[in-house]
């Protein structure tokens, strides 16, 4: 036997095998990004929010997930608990946490001038810019709409991408988003009637929803690129994310994905895709990019899973 032959048995030994001789599955990444900073609630006090935020933090920092909150300074700005939620954004980075902008008053791109949105942008990170330097950290650098609003008009969303990139802002994307506002305003209703049966049963149909719209979103992936693509996930700081949010993240560990920072998953090929959406909708930039190739946004939409009637229901109460 050759060394060279000998060489090549042993390569083949140490490679990896797939079932059935199959070649072995693609990683998966996905990136979580996490809106409304310091929290959204209809119904808890600041001591209540305090012990929230770490609750929703821990699994995070215990996985090392590279998260990108996104604040409201507006909701910092709140008589007699500003300092309490100056600090809950501080807890954000002394986790190792970034924190990005979503403008103040969370206003809609669709409904405000672009001179009022931009002003909205530039008040919305005076705190956060504060927070950064105290720590010798660099400005923010990520911003996302709110809404997923991106311009009422094709020359007003280049207008103000162009004021983004002026003032050093990237436009934060996402693929996958799961409705957890609505399922967030059951659970906090829920709670509010008492019925520990019921706040169970909103957990667990949140956790089915998401885990039926990622199959759904990966479906997306690869219906337009032939393959996986590293998600961006978009949730919100809310009670039901920091209840669930250890089983969250496990059940993206289960269907065999990494957590990645939002600029390695922004890195790969299919992120470069153009965003050719306009319209008053914010949808996942999944269905955005089949704009470009001459398709229906909004059929990706309505294709997408609903939240279950009940839900909506208990919502709507």
């Amino acid at each position: 036997m050759t060394l060279r032959f000998t060489l090549l048995l042993s390569l083949l030994a140490l490679a990896p095998v797939a079932a059935h001789g199959q070649a072995p599955a693609p990683a998966r990444t996905v990136a979580v990004t996490i809106d409304d900073l310091p929290f959204v609630t209809r119904r808890l006090a600041m001591p209540e929010i305090a012990s929230a935020t770490t609750r929703l933090l821990a699994p995070l920092q215990r996985r090392g997930v590279p998260v990108i909150g996104f604040v409201n300074e507006d909701k910092v700005v709140v008589p007699g608990e500003v300092d309490a939620r100056v600090a809950l954004l501080a807890q954000w980075l002394d986790a190792g946490l970034e924190l990005g902008n979503h403008t103040w008053g969370h206003v809609s791109f669709q409904r405000t001038p672009l001179e009022q949105f931009e002003a909205a942008t530039l008040r919305g990170d005076v705190v956060t810019r504060q927070l950064l330097k105290a720590r010798g950290s660099a400005a923010p650098r990520w911003f996302r709409h709110p809404y997923t609003h991106t311009g009422p008009t094709a020359g007003a969303k280049a207008e103000f991408e162009a004021f983004l990139a002026r003032n050093g802002y990237t436009v934060a994307p996402f693929s996958i988003e799961c409705t957890d506002w609505t399922f967030a305003t059951a659970y906090e209703k829920a709670q509010a009637k008492g019925d520990e049966k019921l706040v169970r049963e909103v957990e667990e149909a949140y956790l089915a929803h998401l885990d039926g719209l990622v199959t759904f979103y990966e479906g997306e992936a690869q219906e337009l690129f032939g393959r996986a693509i590293p998600q961006v996930l978009l949730i919100h700081a809310n009670a039901i994310n920091t209840t669930t949010m250890e089983r969250v993240l496990g059940l993206f560990e289960r269907r065999g994905y990494t957590f990645t920072s939002l600029e390695q998953a922004l890195a790969d090929p299919a992120w470069q895709s153009a965003d050719a959406y306009i319209g008053p909708w914010g949808p996942s930039w999944l269905h955005r990019f089949r704009v470009a190739r001459g398709e229906d946004a909004h059929a990706g939409v309505r294709r997408e899973p609903d939240p279950p009637a009940w839900i909506l229901e208990l919502e709507k109460e």
